[in-house]
């Protein structure tokens, strides 16, 4: 368990505003995070504050409101977020869950996914704001499956909660960190290694008592053998034989996507193996194109955030 009293001591010294005015606090955070809405909830208003640090393509901080608060973000921005409270609690809607966020569960939103979040008048967040590309290169294909809530006080992140307390409760090693570009960056990808490994080691150890249905099975293999084509969720539900709904549902409980999520992963994979065994000649557009993507440019922008490196990187490599 995270102990509020000493978490982030050493980030007190790191503070980037103080406030007692709403429209300023919601400026200021803003132009670290993104634009959002904040509707207070409570009767009186506290001072709110921010303290950030940022390592390479992670951001650590946390906020206080000093008031009960409704914080609503449409669509995260080219980032992750992740947050879990240093005091207090939330509760966060995201991707169809409701997460109850405290300082044992963490939520984790990918680019893209809404944010909306009812935050209790003596919350403190800790947030982390994490570059998709360092996060992926990390996580890798696991990044795709990752459920919103994230027992941080778990025995399979322990490792990287101790060394996150150590980062932001030591004035010491933080100063270190900040000072020094390359202990910063050294800090940066032993956190989101502990981090990856942590979420890596919980989806393995949930798989067992999970075991998917034969609908979900025969949904997979039809996607595995048609992948190249122009397939949309009707076509897999079809060929199964069951509803639409039924088969979002089984998808999300047993593999933490979307069918259409997982046709994606599957085409992202084929199209690595066929960059790495192209002839002479080959172009990306063609190897995309075979392997079911119309849009060559998000096809290359999901190829980056999946692996790391640009489609054309992994040709010019092979």
């Amino acid at each position: 368990m995270i102990a509020s009293s000493t978490f982030a001591r050493a980030l007190r010294g790191c503070r980037l505003f103080e406030s007692n005015d709403l429209d300023e606090t919601r400026e200021l955070i803003s132009r670290v995070m993104q634009p959002h809405a904040l509707i207070p909830k409570g009767r009186e208003r506290g001072v709110s504050h921010m303290d950030f640090v940022k390592f390479g393509g992670l951001g650590l901080g946390t906020i206080a409101f000093g008031d009960a608060m409704h914080v609503d973000v449409k669509s995260v921005d080219d980032y992750y977020l992740m947050m879990f409270c240093i005091n207090g609690s939330a509760e966060v809607r995201t991707r169809g869950h409701t997460v109850r966020v405290d300082r044992d569960n963490a939520v984790l939103c990918a680019p893209g996914q809404p944010f909306d979040a009812q935050l209790s008048a003596d919350c403190e967040q800790f947030v982390l704001r994490i570059d998709p590309v360092a996060f992926t290169s990390h996580a890798g294909a696991a990044a795709q499956s990752m459920l919103p809530r994230v027992p941080v006080g778990s025995l399979q992140l322990r490792g990287w909660q101790q060394q996150l307390q150590l980062l932001v409760g030591s004035d010491q090693m933080l100063a270190c960190a900040l000072e020094n570009k390359s202990v910063g960056l050294q800090f940066e990808g032993l956190l989101m290694e502990l981090l990856a490994t942590g979420l890596s080691d919980l989806q393995h150890d949930a798989r067992p008592a999970n075991i998917s249905p034969g609908f979900v099975k025969r949904a997979e293999e039809f996607i595995h053998a048609n992948y190249g084509g122009q397939i949309q969720l009707v076509d897999v539900a079809l060929a199964v034989g069951i509803p639409e709904r039924t088969l979002l549902d089984g998808f999300q409980r047993f593999k933490g996507v979307s069918p259409i999520q997982y046709l994606r992963s599957v085409r992202l994979e084929h199209a690595r193996e066929a960059l790495h065994r192209s002839p002479a000649g080959a172009r990306v557009a063609d190897i995309a194109l075979g392997c079911g993507f119309a849009h060559l440019g998000r096809f290359s922008m999901a190829y980056r955030e999946r692996f790391g490196e640009s489609p054309s990187d992994t040709l010019r490599k092979r």
